[in-house]
């Protein structure tokens, strides 16, 4: 947590760069062109929660689930677990899912925030281990699937589980 914001201010330098100068870029040319940048709320440390990921058992088969996505098929994913924070009060569970065949947690989320403010169908989230067994959700860091910037993308969507009644006024905004 140490300097969590100077290195959230170099993720989001590093990722603009990523957007404007990569060929593999998810903006369309003319987006490209013109881009100065992605827009975010500002960095708030309220946002950042450490705590644990509750795994579901494995045994005698894991818990598949199939996540809608903006083309005609949904992914399929692992339930791998959840995890729990509260806020204001109230605690809230988000479900992280991971993709068949092992990869990077995935934990897609919804919030008051959709449609106004931020992609309509939901945000994705970095999960940051820690030491200890402990994990790092920072909102700070969510960010847009790449179909909000080119319709090539296939991208699954917050399924309704993750959900939240809340407004997230963290990580990225809506791109157009």
């Amino acid at each position: 947590m140490e300097r969590r914001e100077e290195k959230l201010k170099a993720f989001r330098e590093k990722k603009d760069r990523f957007f404007k100068e990569s060929a593999q870029s998810p903006l369309i040319e003319s987006d490209r062109r013109k881009f100065k940048g992605l827009i975010y709320y500002p960095i708030d440390p309220k946002y950042s929660m450490i705590g644990s990921i509750e795994k579901y058992p494995t045994e005698p088969k894991p818990i598949y689930v199939t996540l809608p996505t903006n083309k005609e098929r949904g992914r399929k994913y692992v339930k791998y677990g959840r995890f729990k924070f509260k806020w204001e009060g109230k605690e809230y569970v988000l479900q992280i899912y991971r993709p068949l065949g092992g990869g990077e947690l995935f934990l897609p989320f919804k919030d008051k925030t959709s449609k106004t403010e931020t992609y309509p169908k939901g945000r994705y989230l970095y999960i940051e281990p820690m030491a200890g067994g402990k994990v790092l959700i920072d909102f700070n860091r969510a960010y847009n699937p790449f179909c909000q910037f080119n319709g090539k993308y296939a991208c699954p969507f917050a399924p309704e589980e993750n959900w939240l009644d809340i407004a997230i006024r963290a990580g990225e905004k809506r791109f157009r």
